[in-house]
């Protein structure tokens, strides 16, 4: 017996041709969805030109070695709408009179990023007001004193809800 199907329809070149392009076309779009997800958010670069950066590293490091002589110490803390830093000598005793400034924001993104400015409430005690919401923080801050000491600390704190 002899079985033939007159309604089949042979694989031709321009089904091939558009299998290949709908095979690369999926592709192609799903790599252009993630290239659009990937230029939208932060990439964590500390440096944006790693090379300039490298050219002020012995700067820095006189600048963390100066810094470290100092024997300062800062601790942060969130409350309610309020950051709190607490600057301490070697000594243990508070430091009064600094003028503090950086920005606070997400560890791994820029989106959330402020600019902050600290108000002595008490000899080493600074607080700023600002509303954050549940989740990690970072705050960059430089402490500058009357002598013209500097005082930089990068420190990670949570929010609870």
């Amino acid at each position: 017996m002899d079985v033939t199907h007159d309604n089949a329809r042979p694989f031709t070149g321009r089904k091939m041709l558009l299998s290949v392009v709908a095979f690369f076309g999926v592709i192609i779009a799903v790599n252009m969805v993630l290239l659009t997800f990937a230029l939208e958010n932060d990439n964590g670069l500390v440096a944006k030109n790693g090379y300039v950066a490298s050219q002020n590293f012995n700067t820095m490091m006189a600048e963390a070695r100066a810094q470290e002589k100092l024997g300062w110490r800062a601790a942060v803390d969130y409350s309610t709408g309020v950051v709190e830093m607490r600057y301490a000598d070697a000594s243990g005793a508070p430091l009064g009179g600094l003028d503090i400034a950086g920005r606070v924001g997400r560890p791994v993104t820029n989106h959330d990023d402020r600019e902050v400015a600290f108000v002595e409430t008490e000899s080493g005690l600074y607080r700023m007001q600002t509303e954050l919401g549940a989740g990690a923080w970072e705050i960059d801050v430089t402490a500058r004193d009357g002598a013209g000491n500097a005082f930089r600390r990068i420190m990670r704190f949570t929010v609870k809800d």
